[in-house]
Formats: C-alpha cells, structure tokens, sequence
C-alpha cells in the first residue's frame, strides 16, 4: 500500500495511507477460545492408556546357521542402507524445501483472494488513517477500494493545505466514523 507523506504548514510530517491490516481485536473476540489448553486424563498419544509391564511372550525361531549367504547380506544391507541416505539426502534439501516453497505460494494467494474477495463481497470498509508525529492519528471507514485510495488523496491534500486532520478526514468523508487519538 504506498503512503502519502505530507509536511503540514504549522509543521509536522503526517503519512496518509489505506489500512489493510485485520481487526485483530474483534478477531481474538470471537475465535478468542483457540488459546485454551486442552487438558488430557492420562491418556496416551493415541488416546489408549497402555500398560506398563511387558508380558509378552519372546518367540526364539530357529533356523539352519549357515553362513553362506552372510556376503550377499551384507552387500545388500549397505546398499539399502547408502539408498536411503541418499533418498533422504535429497528429501531433506530438494524436495521439502520445494514443497514448503510451494505450500507458502498457496496459501499466500488463497489468503489474498479470500481477503479481497471478503472485502467486495460483504462490503466492509477500508480504514483511511492519517498519522502524526507523537502518534496523532486520525482516521475514517470508507466502503470500495477506489473510494478509499480517493479518500486518501484529498486528506493528505487537505493536510498539505493546513487543515488540521481531524478537519480533513470530516471535510473528505462527511459524518464517516472519524477517530482521532
């Protein structure tokens, strides 16, 4: 979002700009549970209590001891083993990075589509906010998104011209919601 920075005439630098960023406030109000811990009764992982003691049967098979195919064993023990460091060799620093890479493109766009389109379609408003030095802020709730970069425009003209911002975010929106701080 660019932001319009302005030098008022009695002095001070006010930046002007469209907010984007969610009510986290109203957000934490209404899904404010996810924070709370679950309390489990002693219950394992997968939710069985297991007992503690063994007692199990140990089986000894049997079989002929010779030692024949150890050579082949062992070659073909090293071969899996070489395999499988190599296979998560280059898991670990080629196709998890890729994945991740590719989970982060995903959501990024889903997060951005549903926002626009949570913005058009329920036509919630775009907080236009003019900032100050020593954190003087005002600012005004304008529904669609060329409205509100408009908004920002005359505001920061009107700040340029010496209005105080108070003044000029009531004379660009009317009778809006105007907070100042």
């Amino acid at each position: 979002m660019r932001t319009v920075i302005v030098q008022r005439p009695g002095g001070g630098t006010w930046r002007v700009r469209v907010v984007w960023e969610p009510r986290w406030r109203a957000l934490a109000r209404r899904f404010g549970g996810w924070r709370r811990r679950r309390t489990d009764g002693g219950v394992g992982d997968l939710g069985v209590d297991l007992p503690s003691g063994s007692g199990g049967h140990h089986g000894g098979g049997g079989g002929g001891g010779g030692w024949g195919d150890l050579g082949d064993d062992i070659v073909v023990g090293i071969a899996v083993i070489v395999g499988m460091i190599v296979v998560g060799v280059l898991f670990w620093w080629l196709l998890l990075p890729l994945l991740l890479l590719v989970l982060d493109v995903v959501a990024v766009v889903a997060l951005v589509v549903v926002g626009v389109a949570g913005r058009v379609l329920f036509r919630r408003p775009w907080t236009v906010q003019a900032r100050g030095p020593a954190g003087a802020e005002a600012a005004a709730a304008v529904v669609g998104w060329r409205a509100a970069l408009r908004t920002r425009d005359e505001i920061a003209d009107k700040i340029r011209l010496g209005f105080r911002p108070e003044e000029a975010v009531r004379a660009s929106v009317g009778v809006s919601r105007v907070g100042s701080g």
